[in-house]
């Protein structure tokens, strides 16, 4: 009989704080993509990479949201890799251009405090998570499609490797990245690649469908959203270079549906 650990009361609280926090982030910069000036911690040009970093903070809200009403640890480590990764590549983002953020406002203090103390905070939960003892349950094992498994494998290191380009030499930016980026949000955009390449990382090796449920709606999110704010902002693209983003956009929406279909699958037995 497997078996799985609760999850502690103190992480489902921190999870659904993450979510709460995740949602804000998200309305600040999809909606309010051209007020980031007055709306939020620091000043994003063009507002496509506003409405980009929106939809990622979406698509965590849904995975971190679906994570907190989990009743085990087995279940929640899925959200747990790829929030535990934004989070700290995040914070070493902010202390390199601290000195781009607005410190005179709220805005800018509130994500200074949240991103020094979120690592911390965080790592101490987990180190107190996984002493608790395991119990009879937990997810099952069933294996993920083939095809869904490769694409996973697929798009984790696509998104991991433009991740860890932009994240270490951000001036690349302006050779693999379809619209202009600063050093700041080059480093914030590869934050969320990595993030979401390690989700899809996760998944494909853990092989469970029963795990991936979360992470499917958060990827459908993720591709939905990053298509409309294509179509919002298109005109930020650089000539020609659209067609492509948008394309594997559209790939990352299909792996979340797809993902959706083999856990409901799963569940029908």
């Amino acid at each position: 009989m497997p078996t799985a650990r609760p999850l502690t009361p103190e992480l489902r609280a921190l999870l659904a704080a993450f979510a709460g926090l995740a949602l804000i982030a998200g309305f600040l910069l999809f909606p309010l993509a051209e007020e980031t000036d007055r709306f939020f911690s620091w000043t994003i040009q063009p507002p496509l990479t506003a409405a980009f970093l929106g939809a990622a903070y979406w698509a965590a809200f849904v995975l971190i949201g679906w994570s907190a009403t989990r009743a085990t640890w087995e279940e929640a480590v899925p959200a747990l890799v790829p929030v535990t990764a934004i989070a700290v590549l995040l914070l070493a983002a902010t202390l390199i251009h601290l000195d781009k953020f607005d410190l005179d406002s709220l805005f800018g203090w509130f994500w200074l405090v949240v991103y020094c103390t979120v690592p911390l905070a965080l790592g101490y939960l987990i180190w107190r998570q996984v002493q608790v003892p395991r119990e009879p349950g937990g997810p099952g094992d069933t294996p993920i499609p083939a095809l869904l498994r490769v694409a996973l494998a697929i798009q984790a290191l696509v998104m991991g490797a433009i991740g860890i380009v932009l994240w270490v030499s951000p001036s690349s930016a302006d050779t693999i990245w379809p619209w202009v980026l600063t050093p700041l949000t080059a480093r914030a955009v590869g934050s969320f690649l990595i993030g979401f390449a390690a989700a899809a990382a996760f998944a494909a090796l853990d092989n469970r469908v029963e795990r991936l449920r979360g992470a499917a709606y958060a990827y459908a999110t993720l591709g939905a959203l990053e298509l409309l704010a294509a179509a919002v902002f298109g005109e930020h693209f650089d000539d020609g270079e659209s067609a492509l983003w948008v394309a594997f956009a559209a790939t990352v929406f299909a792996v979340g549906l797809a993902g959706s279909a083999a856990v409901r699958r799963a569940e029908r037995g």
